[in-house]
């Protein structure tokens, strides 16, 4: 097993704390992550005779890969081998869901008891882009027992899927997105027989959960979190309220310290921060944290800056050129994720890690990001065909991206965009080239 690495006094506390329901509060850049990886070991190995599994837990698959290869890192690579494992919270929503459908405690369309789960309705039949003034969208209800639908307001812009013919046509082939998973469990968790063998099947199987980032929970993953709690099975939520991504999956950060009450949860700070070194960082960042004023340098030299934040992505990508935005932005199609495929390409080189969306953008085309990077070559001769940075370059380029992306093994296909949208996308490709 490797060396345990230097620990502070607070990280130490934490990860080795016997408490059963422990939230770890962690300022940013104290090393929330470490704390987790730590913590998971330390029940990992601490009753050998229980052979349940642990479970590190995180948000984004970008975010349980990096928890995971802390683990191993830590622990060495036996410590994630079966049953333990690291997951994103809607990879448990799917197994739960799975795990009652193959008991019959609910029954699906079709009487399917495996699923095929999509991050999102595009491309598929049925959907489209439904903004708030679009009436309807269908949602995937419990009739009893028995998955159906029901039309439901839209409140937010997203695909969707507003007949119900389609929408139960995808349900009846075994089809679904994790949002209709989402809504399965949540309807399941509503009804206490049916919670009851949720909380059976976890503690059967899972001694701990280690929920890294938990400001990033939405209301289900909370309610999970909350069953676990009570289910005995040891919980660990770790996290910095100011670090949230409140529009993620439905977050819902306010709802966490009400869980810690409500639950009994013993608190642990940590809160030395590796991130800020210099004196006025440091400064600057208690100030934040304390709802201070802050006055900032202000200076006309974009050079003299080490971090450009903005308010909006397009500020950063008009700004100098010296300024390498990591996105741009949300992905509305297949040509965006493949764009930001372009992105990450040009940020690996940069800065060694990958640009904001890039794993989406792969999960869009229907590739693993770990493959894409491997092969990142290929991108880069698509970026060589943008030097010119002319209309003809752009329009290269997007048949040179159509190639890669076959070879590089997506289903999916680019498809020629309207004229506007078009016109779009070879702007942005172009602003590729000014940093390029």
């Amino acid at each position: 097993m490797p060396t345990r690495s230097p620990l502070t006094s607070e990280q130490r506390a934490a990860a080795t704390t016997t408490a059963n329901r422990a939230f770890i509060v962690a300022a940013p850049g104290s090393g929330k992550t470490t704390v987790a990886a730590e913590r998971f070991g330390v029940i990992r190995y601490d009753t050998p005779t229980d052979l349940r599994r642990i479970l590190a837990l995180s948000f984004t698959r970008s975010a349980r890969g990096e928890l995971a290869a802390r683990i191993r890192r830590r622990w060495g690579s036996g410590a994630l081998s079966w049953p333990h494992q690291a997951l994103t919270l809607d990879t448990l929503h799917c197994e739960i869901l799975a795990f009652l459908l193959r008991r019959q405690v609910i029954s699906w369309m079709g009487d399917h008891t495996e699923l095929t789960v999509l991050d999102t309705w595009r491309g598929q039949t049925g959907a489209r882009w439904m903004s708030k003034e679009m009436d309807y969208r269908r949602i995937a209800v419990l009739h009893g027992t028995t998955v159906g639908s029901h039309g439901v307001k839209i409140t937010r812009p997203d695909y969707n899927i507003g007949a119900k013919r389609h929408f139960e046509e995808h349900l009846a082939a075994g089809r679904c997105t994790h949002t209709e998973v989402r809504q399965i469990i949540a309807a399941v968790l509503r009804r206490a027989e049916l919670r009851m063998e949720v909380a059976k099947y976890l503690t059967a199987t899972t001694k701990a959960i280690i929920v890294d980032e938990v400001f990033d929970a939405n209301e289900l993953d909370l309610e999970l979190v909350r069953l676990a709690a009570s289910a005995r099975i040891s919980t660990t939520v770790i996290g910095d309220p100011w670090q949230a991504l409140y529009d993620f999956r439905g977050a819902r950060p306010e709802l966490v310290p009400q869980l810690v009450e409500h639950e009994g949860f013993e608190s642990f700070p940590v809160s030395a921060s590796f991130r800020f070194e210099t004196p006025a960082m440091i400064g600057i960042a208690e100030l934040a944290r304390a709802h201070r004023p802050i006055a900032l340098d202000v200076t006309n030299d974009a050079t003299e800056c080490n971090v450009v934040l903005a308010h909006r992505w397009d500020n950063l990508w008009t700004g100098p050129d010296c300024i390498l935005p990591l996105s741009f932005g949300r992905l509305d199609n297949q040509t965006d994720a493949a764009i930001a495929l372009l992105l990450d390409r040009l940020v690996q080189g940069h800065f060694g890690h990958a640009a904001i969306y890039a794993d989406e953008a792969a999960a869009l085309l229907g590739l693993e990001p770990d493959i894409v990077r491997a092969e990142g070559a290929l991108l880069g001769a698509v970026l060589e065909t943008l030097r010119p940075a002319t209309t003809q370059a752009a329009t290269a380029a997007i048949t040179a991206l159509r190639a890669v992306l076959r070879l590089l093994g997506s289903p999916r296909q680019l498809r020629r965009m309207p004229e506007a949208g078009e016109a779009v996308q070879l702007v942005l490709q172009r602003q590729l080239v000014v940093v390029w």
